[in-house]
């Protein structure tokens, strides 16, 4: 089943996502890039409001599921230093998911050999990697084993630019590889880039692990906008339904093919 993750960049916004039932809130400042780091205090505050949230609802529903979330370290990072600083500062305020854009880390020489997520998880061992592409770039599928046998939890696919969303720089066909190969090296696969309510049929056909939103749930479907309740709550419910759709045309036809 795909899941439901929106980018926040405020409390307030952070409210509205968890309201409406948001599987991730990714944290992310909208006006420093397509993976701009939010200001520390802000994500901080987000978060301890979320896990709070969650523990409420999880007392009284032991069937709820938790909201994660989930946290951009910004582009520019020329040496790994820089990299493991703002990963850290991330780490330190209990964030489930950190999102490592793969042009941060092919800029930084030997990165292979550099990057050690074992200094990491070895200070808090639940803490998940995702490894962000931009799908407007070159794209190299290859590099998902490396990313696999280095830690990572999960790989993403962006656009670093705004002005087109993901299907108009990727095939269904490119977009269809990335998650297969994600899933053959055991990595959860996410796919975002300017996407809106209509995209969601095609991209849940091809089963990622989530989708993720910031633009076509802002006012007017402009990113540096607020965040609307009405576009959240329609993505969220549109999300359900072909979820529902997708699993009920399986399973008619795995029973076909054993019918």
């Amino acid at each position: 089943m795909t899941q439901l993750l929106v980018s926040v960049k405020s409390t307030e916004e952070a409210l509205i996502a968890l309201e409406a039932g948001v599987d991730i809130i990714d944290l992310k400042d909208p006006a420093n890039g397509a993976l701009g780091a939010l200001d520390l205090l802000i994500s901080a505050e987000i978060v301890a409001m979320t896990q709070q949230y969650n523990q409420l609802n999880v007392d009284n529903n032991r069937h709820f599921s938790p909201t994660l979330t989930s946290a951009a370290v910004g582009e520019q990072h020329l040496n790994i230093e820089s990299l493991m600083s703002s990963i850290l500062e991330r780490v330190s305020i209990n964030v489930d998911i950190i999102k490592v854009p793969v042009c941060s880390l092919k800029a930084i020489s030997s990165w292979q050999d550099q990057f050690d997520l074992r200094k990491i998880t070895h200070l808090k061992p639940d803490i998940k990697f995702v490894a962000v592409f931009f799908a407007d770039r070159k794209l190299d599928l290859m590099q998902l084993k490396t990313l696999k046998n280095m830690g990572f939890y999960g790989a993403m696919l962006d656009t670093s630019e705004k002005h087109q969303n993901l299907l108009e720089v990727c095939t269904m066909q490119t977009l269809q590889m990335f998650t297969q190969f994600c899933q053959k090296n055991a990595l959860k696969s996410g796919l975002a880039g300017s996407l809106k309510p209509q995209h969601i049929e095609r991209l849940t056909a091809i089963r990622p692990f989530y989708i993720g939103f910031r633009g076509g749930v802002c006012e007017a479907d402009r990113r540096n906008n607020t965040l609307l309740m009405s576009k959240v709550i329609e993505v969220k419910k549109l999300l359900q339904e072909h979820n529902k759709f997708n699993d009920l045309a399986r399973q008619s036809s795995i029973l076909a093919l054993h019918s």
